[in-house]
């Protein structure tokens, strides 16, 4: 109630401060005297100007932030900072996006969350709906800075910018050599890490080139090197028997199992195979969880063979140029060229094998048996008997995804006059993910198995019945760009009112090619359709920065965007910032923003999935398949985003950086999932079939298949307090840094579940409402330390649904996580610096669930590669 009725203050006062705009601040940035300052950009706006002040929360790391954290990519570093609030996609075996990694602002979702690079909007991954960029593509030995704009951001650069901005800032303008080596090993198994990279460049009176490469590579993480994501099995209800997923783990009924089913009669009977048992990893055990107390599955251990974090070989490079043709005209170009190799394990295919002969030596339903049941009127001549496989014979699935990313930016800036500046740049890019995959099942290889009488188990027939899979999927992007900037005069005695105006044009489009038999369904373990699309954007924008006194200053923004895909959208920006004292500034902020459909939602494939998922009314939790689909009829998301904050600098050397805020989402794209589709089944939401969300069968049986399609629905609506605190203290034996960052959600409402009530959930399972990062440097003369400390917050152990159709938790939170990095560097001078350091240093655990599970769901939020040992050494010339 308490937390309830503060959410809904901070919110009121948010309206009032907005309606009656604001009052300001400075920015997380130090203030320099405007004189000794050249013109920058500073990220959130596209305006030049003498000095870093800015109405909005931004949070910076420079190089030597990036460096102290030692981690081995960008991904690692931002998966980590305290607005990643609820985690994000990494990396990952059995995902599409296998090679992927992303990063998730406010806990506003990855799609809402813009990513640049020098302030430029890249092509998006296939993988990820042509939207989100995969930020493994980006080289780390590269990036000088990285600037995170936590506020809507679409007035500047459109579209996705709801969460705010994620921006690269990258070198330019370095001169020399500099290279790093580094080696780590995992404690948890004999797992690596190794990497390499250099930068250089070379300078003249009149311009730069600055030239990155980093190559890198991590070893995959199997679930068997895990105890917390190995196969087991427990009698965990002390019934004397283990049932599959009631009492396992990393266990699939998909080994040798048959079903005995009848439609008109409702009759199931499930029962392993005659053979299970006679090899390692299947067994026999319970199938309570189906339904059928007497009955037997023969499972498969498949947690014992997959991959849960996949390998990464990475060689990635970005250049940059600047060449001043004339005092007033210079010339730029950057380049961007990655290549990203991951390799993902599954275990053996699991397929279906229908109409099962009867008399196959592994039916455990004999013929008169079968007869029997007709003769009684159990079952009907109709009945059908149906084999749950692993085609182990095949082996394991074995999945190389190469991921290409290319961009190219070749463009002109300078001034037209002492008043009046230009920028105009051509751009194109490209992103090409190609999948091959061995070891799949093929049906008609199955087919002519069976029709010769060949074993479909033996080795013999595994070299006629397994197949080779592939994708071929892409995104390109071609933009044109330009604006002008000019004085517009000194209206209020304060400064030079400074506008900026501009248009950009640019096209993307979007591809994904399966393999003919997966899209014909002629392979067992793929599935998937190929699509297309592809979409023109125009737009016009226009910036604007307002001195009303020497302590106020108004900023303002507007932009038009027009989609040749679904219309256009106008989002605004108004904020202000009051510098009360010299250490005192105060800012708020207001903007409208919005989120085009991507391109997948759009023209996406048709993909399958099995998911687990407990039926809320009879407790039964097990796999159950699900088919996902697409919508070319789907609308924009939009957003309102507000926020007030200030900037204080209390002491010498220290600062406290606090930010209230909003963010609410309307007409929310979103694609239920079997849970949320079985809450809203168990609350009476009425799923016909033409809505595209619906199940077919009784919710129980291996017959129930789940059907969700990509629809605008529902809200989300998140606020929440950030507070940054840096200092520094000289001691008599070295420099001391302190910092601390924590934020906090107050609330995160939304729909419970598909058409269901909206609830805050904020502590809700999966939902922690706090994250915070701690960090501490010491510094004197060749030697240095940074140490880290990374803290989630508990959330509740489980969510169940009520009979008035609301989530409920259980009570139980689960524990919280901290985890701490550590390094020690020394700096020989002349022979280079010498680093040692360890990530996850006290090798914490991830937080397992209630079962003492780590679920799929938790991946987002906890890392589980354990402790890293490594050493690094870098020289500068």
């Amino acid at each position: 109630m308490k937390k309830n009725l503060l959410s809904a203050a901070v919110k009121g006062a948010l309206g009032l401060t907005a309606a009656a705009i604001m009052i300001p601040a400075t920015p997380a940035f130090a203030q320099e005297d405007a004189a000794l300052v050249e013109e920058v950009v500073v990220t959130g706006s596209r305006i030049k100007r003498t000095n870093f002040d800015e109405a909005a929360q931004v949070v910076s790391m420079d190089r030597a932030d990036i460096d102290a954290a030692g981690s081995l990519m960008i991904a690692d570093t931002l998966r980590n900072t305290p607005l990643n609030s609820l985690g994000s996609f990494s990396e990952r075996s059995g995902s599409s996006a296998q090679s992927n990694a992303t990063v998730d602002l406010r806990g506003l979702g990855e799609q809402r969350t813009m990513v640049m690079l020098n302030g430029r909007r890249l092509p998006g991954s296939p993988n990820l709906g042509a939207a989100t960029i995969n930020l493994n593509m980006i080289p780390m030995a590269a990036v000088e800075r990285i600037d995170i704009l936590a506020d809507g951001a679409s007035a500047v650069y459109g579209s996705d910018a709801v969460a705010g901005v994620v921006n690269m800032v990258m070198r330019e303008n370095f001169d020399g050599l500099e290279f790093s080596v580094r080696r780590g090993d995992r404690s948890e198994d004999d797992g690596a890490e190794e990497s390499f990279s250099f930068v250089t460049g070379i300078s003249s009176d009149r311009g730069n080139i600055t030239f990155a490469a980093e190559f890198d590579r991590r070893d995959p993480i199997f679930d068997a090197d895990r105890d917390y994501t190995a196969a087991w099995a427990q009698d965990q209800d002390g019934d004397g028997k283990i049932d599959t997923y009631n009492d396992t783990e990393g266990y699939s009924y998909y080994g040798r199992t048959v079903l005995l089913s009848d439609a008109e009669t409702e009759y199931e009977s499930y029962r392993a195979a005659s053979s299970c048992g006679s090899e390692p990893l299947f067994a026999e055990q319970g199938a309570a969880a189906f339904g059928d107390s007497d009955g037997t599955l023969c499972s498969y251990a498949y947690g014992n063979i997959s991959a849960n974090k996949a390998e990464l070989k990475r060689v990635n490079t970005f250049l940059n140029a600047n060449y001043e043709i004339s005092d007033k005209v210079e010339l730029f170009s950057s380049v961007l060229f990655s290549k990203v190799e991951s390799f993902g394990r599954y275990a053996p295919p699991a397929a279906t094998w229908s109409d099962l002969p009867v008399d196959y030596a592994d039916n455990p339903f004999s013929e008169d048996e079968i007869n029997a049941l007709i003769a009684d009127g159990t079952i009907t001549e109709d009945y059908a008997l149906t084999g749950y496989y692993r085609w182990n014979n095949i082996g394991p699935r074995d999945n190389v995804v190469t991921d290409y990313q290319y961009d190219f930016t070749l463009g002109l800036r300078g001034d037209l006059s002492d008043n009046v500046s230009y920028e105009t740049y051509l751009q194109t890019g490209r992103y090409e993910s190609k999948e091959f995959g061995s070891y799949y099942l093929s049906y008609p290889g199955l087919d002519s198995v069976l029709a010769d009488g060949m074993d479909p188990t033996s080795d013999a027939a595994a070299e006629v019945m397994k197949a080779t899979t592939s994708q071929d999927n892409y995104t390109a992007m071609s933009k044109a760009y330009g604006h002008v900037q000019f004085g517009v005069g000194d209206f209020f005695g304060a400064g030079e009112t400074l506008v900026l105006t501009g248009a950009e044009a640019y096209s993307m489009e979007y591809g994904n090619q399966y393999d003919a038999g997966s899209e014909a369904g002629l392979v067992g373990g793929s599935a998937g359709n190929s699509s297309s699309g592809d979409r023109d954007v125009v737009a016009l924008f226009a910036e604007a920065i307002v001195p009303v006194t020497d302590a106020i200053e108004v900023s303002a923004a507007l932009r038009y965007d027009d989609y040749s895909d679904f219309g256009s959208n106008i989002a605004p920006t108004l904020s202000a910032s009051y510098r009360v004292l010299d250490t005192l500034s105060l800012r708020a902020r207001v903007g409208k923003g919005f989120r085009a459909p991507a391109l997948d939602e759009l023209y996406g494939p048709s993909q399958f999935s099995a998911e687990t998922a407990t039926n809320p009314n009879t407790g039964l939790r097990r796999q159950w398949d699900i088919y996902y689909s697409t919508s070319e009829d789907l609308e924009a998301e939009t957003s309102t985003s507000m926020s007030i904050g200030g900037n204080w600098e209390f002491a010498d050397n220290w600062n406290v950086d606090l930010s209230i805020w909003n963010v609410e989402v309307e007409d929310v794209i979103l694609q239920p999932e079997v849970q949320d589709i079985f809450y809203a089944w168990a609350s009476g939401v009425d799923l016909p079939e033409a809505t595209g969300v619906y199940f077919t069968g009784n919710g129980n049986s291996a017959a129930t298949v789940f059907y969700s399609q990509s629809t605008n629905a529902g809200v989300l609506d998140v606020t929440g307090i950030d507070i940054k605190i840096d200092g520094s203290v000289e001691l008599p034996f070295g420099m001391l840094n302190l910092g601390s960052f924590v934020s906090h959600q107050l609330s995160y409402e939304k729909e419970a579940y598909f058409e269901g009530p909206v609830q805050d959930i904020a502590g809700f399972n999966l939902y922690p409402d706090l994250r915070a990062q701690f960090t501490v440097g010491w510094s004197m003369d060749q030697h240095a330390v940074d140490l880290t400390v990374d803290y989630v917050t508990s959330h509740d152990e489980f969510t169940t649904v009520t009979d008035s159709g609301s989530l409920v938790k259980s009570g139980d939170d689960l524990d919280t996580w901290t985890t701490m990095n550590l390094s020690y560097s020394f700096d020989t001078e002349s022979y280079g610096l010498i680093k040692l350091g360890a990530r996850n240093l006290t090798n914490e655990e991830p937080v397992l669930d209630k079962d003492g599970k780590f679920s799929s769901d938790h991946y987002n939020l906890y890392d589980n590669t354990g402790r890293v040992l490594y050493a690094e050494y870098t020289m500068s010339f």
